[in-house]
């Protein structure tokens, strides 16, 4: 007979690590069922090493990059089916999800971003306080209506080559262009913590933090839920048909399959899928009956539909007053510490819907530079090569793609997994408006480089489809949320309009798409709805 749990959670990141810790806070009895195994910090990966000491033995592995990397030596591969303008999917499979190799950037979406959503920013508030707190977000306040001050510890300042885009910034501000510059917000200790956390040492590999420093669901809330007792963690367990009873009105359990090729069977009161914008449109699509024959809880038509991301280029500027400076290690908390936003809040731009920020960087890394490529060779080259890295200033563009029927996620029946399970397919075809922002993007970002007395080194030469990069761990909006069940997957407290005992806890239910890093807003919004499902549970309506 199958094990029965009051909750089972697909998928450990950081929706399904958060839901984990919030039920069983609550007091159920969850089993959190997860794909891969589990990594320690420092010994599986991360660990610091000279390059050279360990390029031989990479290259036997076939891993072509000699800097260790998490997510580029171990994400999947070949595993959906891209139609269109080079999609990806970035998918992870261990305990802690893509939460292990995430770059920490904690931004509160603001009043502006809710206005499209069926919750106003005031009901999120509060949970991006608790969630800001759980991780150890730093930050500074800089009062800005539409990325609100959140709950910081001490912030990290900008770097040298950062400082001269800020300076350009605060130049075109003083003619009357509407922009702002501030420091970046991260999930990275820089004080200490009530979860013993190491302290970030500002080594720049945040990727791969190897102390535990950075949040992850693997080093937070998934160990605070197994503290109460009551977490099963089910490692090398893919989900492979979510079980419904007999009249199909409610999730009765799930089956999943070991490495081993075994079926288990476990039986729940309430499934919450948190699988990934991507997986959990492919589960859903994939779980079709008499009840649901275009796909679990598809009554709507709109599971996999309304698919968006960020998408971007790189505009790269170099700063002849920082010539001279020491050339010292520039790490810090990753590339990035700053980020140009504010752009289009008050009055949209007439060429274009939605908005864009600008990730920047700068500084000297020798494990990564930058600037890579210098005319000549030798002696001469090398000092090149360090002073351009010493000079430079990068400007990375964070675009809000468009949604539109030409951006899905469906299934392809010709492709499928080890387990007979057919692929996605990830549709992407970037349209008119998201080039008309590219253009923008390099217009701006070219001004600011020369309005802080800089010269533009590098910018894309043309604005096509093919110069676009897509972000493809920043997928939402396949099981968006809504009032209306008959244009929406799930509700503002991301319960299934037709399967009340289902719940989503990804990036899946957003509805609308603003610039900003989506993690925070999962992981609180996820607390959100644990909350929701937990008083649910208790009044016995599920």
């Amino acid at each position: 007979m199958a094990t029965k749990y009051d909750v089972i959670i697909a998928g450990s990141g950081h929706g399904g690590g958060m839901a984990a810790y919030i039920l069983t806070q609550a007091g159920l009895k969850v089993a959190l069922v997860e794909a891969g195994p589990r990594l320690r910090a420092g010994v599986d990966y991360g660990k610091h090493a000279d390059p050279y000491t360990v390029l031989e033995e990479r290259l036997k592995k076939g891993l072509r990059n000699p800097i260790e990397s998490l997510f580029g030596d171990f994400r999947e591969r070949d595993h959906f089916t891209p139609v269109g303008h080079n999609p990806n999917h970035g998918l992870l499979k261990f305990v802690g999800g893509r939460s292990l190799c995430w770059a920490g950037h904690t931004l509160r979406f603001g009043p502006g971003d809710f206005k499209r959503w069926p919750i106003p920013y005031e009901q999120v508030a509060p949970y991006y306080s608790k969630t800001e707190r759980l991780m150890g977000s730093y930050g500074f306040k800089d009062g800005l209506w539409n990325i609100p001050d959140g709950e910081f510890t001490k912030g990290v300042p900008l770097k040298c080559g950062e400082q001269m885009l800020k300076r350009g910034v605060q130049r075109l501000k003083s003619k009357g262009m509407k922009m702002e510059f501030i420091a970046q917000r991260k999930a990275m200790l820089t004080a200490p913590h009530f979860t013993k956390r190491a302290l970030c040492h500002f080594c720049g590999k945040c990727g791969n933090c190897c102390v535990d420093a950075k949040y992850t669901a693997a080093n937070t809330a998934i160990p605070l839920a197994e503290k109460t007792g009551r977490l099963t963690l089910l490692t090398d367990s893919t989900m492979t048909r979510i079980v419904l009873n007999g009249d199909e009105t409610k999730v009765a359990g799930i089956e999943y399959r070991k490495s081993d090729g075994s079926t288990h069977r476990i039986d729940c009161g309430a499934l919450v899928l948190a699988c990934s914008t991507v997986e959990t449109a492919r589960h859903l699509l994939i779980n079709k009956t008499k009840r649901f024959p275009n796909g679990l809880a598809n009554s709507s038509g709109q599971v996999g539909r309304n698919l968006t991301s960020h998408f971007g280029l790189t505009v790269i500027g170099l700063f002849n007053d920082l010539r001279g400076r020491a050339a010292k290690a520039d790490e810090g908390t990753g590339y990035y510490h700053s980020l140009l936003t504010g752009m289009y809040w008050d009055k949209p731009h007439p060429d274009f819907e939605g908005t864009y920020q600008v990730q920047c960087g700068s500084g000297y890394t020798p494990s990564n530079f930058m600037i890579r490529h210098v005319p000549g060779y030798g002696a001469k080259m090398k000092q090149e090569l360090i002073e351009q890295n010493l000079l430079h200033a990068g400007m990375n563009m964070q675009g809000t793609l468009l949604q539109s029927p030409k951006k899905m996620v469906d299934l392809d029946a010709s492709r499928k997994d080890k387990f007979g399970l057919p692929l996605p397919r990830v549709h992407l075809h970037y349209e008119q408006n998201d080039l008309n922002m590219a253009r923008d993007v390099v217009e701006k970002c070219s001004m600011i480089i020369e309005a802080g007395g800089g010269r533009v080194l590098s910018k894309p030469a043309a604005i096509t489809p093919e110069n676009m990069v897509i972000d493809y761990n920043h997928w939402v909006g396949t099981a968006r949320m809504g009032k209306d069940a008959r244009s929406s997957v799930v509700n503002e407290h991301g319960q299934s309009h037709d399967v009340k005992n289902l719940f989503v806890a990804d990036g899946s239910v957003f509805p609308w798409y603003p610039e900003k890093n989506p993690v925070l807003t999962i992981a609180a919004l996820s607390w959100r709805m644990s909350d929701y499902l937990a008083a649910e549970a208790r009044k016995g309506a599920l």
